[in-house]
């Protein structure tokens, strides 16, 4: 298998594991005893609400999901700017969920690993297009 193929099948893949990794769990904070992870985030009794981040790392996993399948050369370099954004994004939900006062309140869990990882490899595949005439210009 060459390697444009490679990343190519890579890229659907990672778009498809992204997906899922919204629905494992994120982070559980220990002074409510809740659990989140992209689509179950509840308020707390302060009013802070860190919202649904899954619905719109979805939203761009799916966007560059189809940009990595159409043939043309435009969604080729416009998914490096998808691909992009959605790393920016999935860091900024790191920092956003893991943040916290008091030392042990967050306890981190695979999934807000697995998201920043999988966004990562998403823009490196992106950074390797099947299409010949994008990695000629």
């Amino acid at each position: 298998m060459q390697q444009k193929y490679f990343f190519h099948y890579a890229a659907i893949a990672t778009a498809i594991a992204l997906i899922i990794a919204c629905f494992i769990p994120w982070v559980h904070y220990n002074s409510i005893n809740v659990t989140f992870n992209g689509y179950n985030v509840k308020p707390f009794s302060t009013g802070t609400n860190y919202g649904r981040a899954g619905i719109i790392i979805t939203i761009f996993a799916v966007v560059s999901l189809l940009m990595t399948l159409l043939p043309y050369t435009f969604t080729k370099r416009a998914n490096l700017f998808v691909a992009a954004i959605l790393l920016a994004y999935t860091v900024r939900t790191y920092v956003i969920f893991t943040g916290s006062l008091f030392e042990g309140e967050v306890v981190k869990l695979p999934g807000i690993f697995l998201i920043n990882f999988l966004a990562l490899f998403l823009l490196i595949c992106a950074c390797f297009p099947k299409d010949k005439s994008v990695a000629a210009a």
